[in-house]
C-alpha cells in the first residue's frame, strides 16, 4: 500500500513512535494551531523491497503500525487539542514518502534520528534524505533541545544575500512574529572565498573594504523586513568566522535556525549546500531548510 491522500498545505510529521519522533510531532502539532493548518502524520512500514519487514504475521505487523499511526495521533490531540488531525500507516521507503507527500505539504517535519538509526548517529538517513529532496520547507526537530546558550528565546537565521537566503529571511520572520520571538540575522564571512574568490592568506585583502561589502549584502537582504514586521526584536550579527561554526554557536538553546537549501557559494544542482548540511548536524535546536518551490 502506497501513500494515501495527503492534505494540501499541510504541516506534514514523519512518526515512527521513537523519542524524536514525539518531539516532531509536537512541534508540528503546535505550528500547525499557530497558523490554522491541518497536521498529517505519515508512519511508513518497511516492504520487501525497501527494507526488511521483520518477522511475524503480516497482520500483526499492519495492526503495530496503525497502533504507532493511532498513538501519535493522540498525542498530537493531547498537545494540541483543536488541531485537525490525521494519519495513514503505508508501506514502502519512509524517505520516498514523505518526499512524495512534500509536493502537497506546506512543511514536513522529521525527527533528527528515528528508532533505526544508531545512538551515535546525529542525523538519520530518512532526516537527511528528506532535507536534502523534499519539494517545501523541512523542519529538523531535536530530541530535548537545550533551552540555555545565546539564542535562548529566539530565532535564528543565517543570511548571505542568495535567492533562497531571502526565502529564510521571510520565513524567520514569520516564524518569529507569530511565536512572539527575537530574530539574530548571522551573516558569516570567512576569509577563504568572497564573493566565491580564493584569498591567498588570512591576511590578503582589504578586510575593511570586504566587511563594508558584506555589511551591504545584509543591508539588502533586510530591506521592507524591519517595516514588514515591527513587533519582531531584531539582532544582526555581521562576523568573520566559519558559518557553520558561527551559526551553531549562536543558535545555542535557540527557538530554531532556518538556513536556506544552498547559499551564494553552491552550484545550482547542489540540493543542499555545505552550510546547510552543517547546520543539520551541528546545530543544538530545531533546524529549518526553506527552499523555492
Amino acid at each position: 500500500m502506497g501513500l494515501e491522500s495527503v492534505p494540501r498545505d499541510s504541516i506534514v510529521v514523519g512518526v515512527d513512535g521513537s523519542p524524536h519522533s514525539h518531539d516532531a510531532i509536537a512541534w508540528g502539532a503546535a505550528e500547525a494551531a499557530r497558523r490554522n493548518l491541518p497536521l498529517h502524520l505519515i508512519h511508513v512500514m518497511p516492504d520487501h523491497e525497501h527494507g526488511t519487514p521483520g518477522p511475524g504475521d503480516p497482520d500483526e505487523r499492519r495492526a503495530e503500525g496503525d497502533a504507532v499511526a493511532q498513538g501519535s495521533i493522540s498525542r498530537a490531540r493531547l498537545a494540541e487539542p483543536d488541531v485537525r488531525v490525521t494519519a495513514q500507516a503505508p508501506y514502502g521507503s519512509a524517505a520516498a514518502l514523505l518526499v512524495e507527500a512534500s509536493e502537497v505539504a506546506d512543511t514536513i517535519v522529521v525527527g533528527a534520528r528515528g528508532r533505526g538509526a544508531g545512538r551515535s548517529a546525529v542525523l538519520g538517513s530518512v532526516s537527511q534524505q528528506v532535507a536534502m529532496h523534499a519539494a517545501c520547507p523541512v523542519v529538523v526537530t531535536r530530541e530535548h533541545a537545550s533551552q540555555d546558550g545565546a539564542g535562548a528565546g529566539r530565532v535564528v537565521v543565517g543570511v548571505d544575500g542568495s535567492e533562497l537566503s531571502n526565502a529564510a529571511i521571510a520565513y524567520a520572520f514569520n516564524h518569529a512574529s507569530m511565536t512572539n520571538s527575537g530574530l539574530t540575522v548571522v551573516h558569516a564571512w570567512w576569509w577563504e572565498y568572497v564573493e566565491g574568490v580564493l584569498a591567498e592568506s588570512p591576511w590578503a585583502g582589504d578586510w575593511e573594504q570586504i566587511r563594508s561589502d558584506e555589511e551591504v549584502v545584509v543591508a539588502e537582504s533586510l530591506a521592507g523586513w524591519r517595516e514588514k514586521y515591527p513587533d519582531v526584536d531584531l539582532a544582526v550579527h555581521i562576523v568573520r568566522g566559519h558559518p557553520v561554526e558561527l551559526l551553531a554557536e549562536e543558535s545555542a538553546g535557540a527557538d530554531l535556525l532556518v538556513v536556506g537549501s544552498r547559499g551564494r557559494g553552491g552550484f545550482r544542482g547542489l540540493m543542499l549546500g555545505s552550510v546547510s548540511q552543517g547546520a543539520l548536524h551541528h546545530a543544538g535546536c530545531p533546524v529549518a531548510i526553506v527552499r523555492n518551490r
